[in-house]
């Protein structure tokens, strides 16, 4: 009895395996095709249909990261702009991300590399740029949202906009805090954007009222375990595609140890800098056209500039800039280790 009702079992699958294999070849005859037989290497195929797997991402959420193109040679002397193809005149345009990327790479390198193409950006700095890109009203952005960032995030912030999109002078005045910077950076992408000639007077009265605070102007329901911005000098300051005035310029504060001024629209008295910010140790004046020729007065100026004022400069940054030997030695004077000149 055992024996038979172990072989029944099997009886029934081979029958069931029987019936199977003349359905499917029953199907395949009247289909007249293989193309539909899934082989074994299509484990590994898409299992989506068709019309779901070839969908495209929203353009309007993917990040573009800063590549790097490719450089061109020429055999003689490189043509004029005009005649040459629209691709390599696009990789040079001041409004190309990539152009925007490459401007900042260098002091970014000193500030925690933050344009590192493999860094992914964070959910709070996607989420900031959906917000940014709405059209929203000066009012609902300073009440709605601003409060609710820390000045950390606010910096980080205006780092990645800087990039992709630059901020208007509107929402960087939302973003900074009443001392004029964002966790004791300023970083303003033009040619929108510009820094306001009384930017830092109104950041000094700022820090005199807070010195000598009066019965009135503190606030009786304050809460002395916030963050106080009054706290955070300013420690960098870079300005890409815009103008910096003369008189800003002799309001810089003191406390400044990255300076970053590229492609700035007018020409500016370097030579007056070390007198005005001595605590320099990064010092980027890449891609100024009024550095471009030895005859300008804006070289001039950088030729007349005490370098031995600055005495923690580690880094200096002269892309696309005319660098004579002369001046790479008076630069160098008096020290025990060269500055690192950075000229492409």
């Amino acid at each position: 009895m055992k024996q038979t009702n172990s072989k029944e079992p099997r009886e029934v699958n081979t029958l069931l395996h029987t019936l199977r294999g003349e359905q499917f070849r029953h199907s395949q005859n009247v289909k007249q095709s293989r193309t539909h037989l899934a082989t074994f290497g299509g484990y590994n195929r898409q299992t989506l249909p068709s019309r779901f797997a070839t969908l495209e991402s929203d353009a309007s959420l993917s990040t573009t990261y800063p590549a790097r193109s490719p450089s061109t040679t020429y055999s003689g002397p490189a043509p004029p702009k005009s005649w040459r193809s629209s691709p390599e005149r696009d990789s040079n345009s001041q409004e190309n991300v990539q152009w925007r990327a490459r401007a900042l790479k260098l002091i970014a390198s000193d500030m925690g590399n933050f344009m590192d193409i493999q860094h992914v950006p964070s959910l709070a700095l996607l989420c900031l740029r959906m917000i940014f890109s709405r059209y929203i009203t000066s009012t609902e952005f300073k009440e709605d949202i601003v409060p609710y960032m820390p000045y950390h995030l606010r910096r980080d912030a205006i780092r990645y906009c800087a990039v992709h999109f630059p901020l208007p002078n509107w929402k960087l005045s939302a973003l900074f805090n009443p001392q004029g910077n964002a966790d004791g950076e300023i970083l303003i992408m033009g040619p929108t954007a510009s820094l306001p000639e009384n930017h830092f007077i109104r950041g000094r009265n700022f820090i005199e009222e807070e010195e000598f605070p009066t019965q009135s102007t503190v606030p009786a329901d304050r809460n002395w375990e916030s963050e106080d911005p009054s706290e955070e000098p300013l420690l960098s300051l870079i300005l890409v595609s815009t103008r910096l005035s003369t008189s800003t310029m002799f309001s810089l504060p003191p406390t400044i140890t990255r300076l970053a001024l590229i492609n700035l629209s007018t020409p500016i008295p370097v030579h007056r800098l070390p007198k005005l910010c001595p605590l320099i140790v990064l010092l980027d004046l890449s891609y100024n056209n009024w550095l471009k020729t030895p005859a300008s007065e804006g070289f001039k100026s950088l030729e007349r500039t005490p370098w031995t004022r600055w005495r923690d400069m580690v880094l200096l940054g002269l892309r696309e800039c005319h660098i004579s030997d002369d001046l790479v030695r008076k630069i160098n004077t008096g020290r025990w280790d060269d500055i690192h000149i950075i000229k492409e």
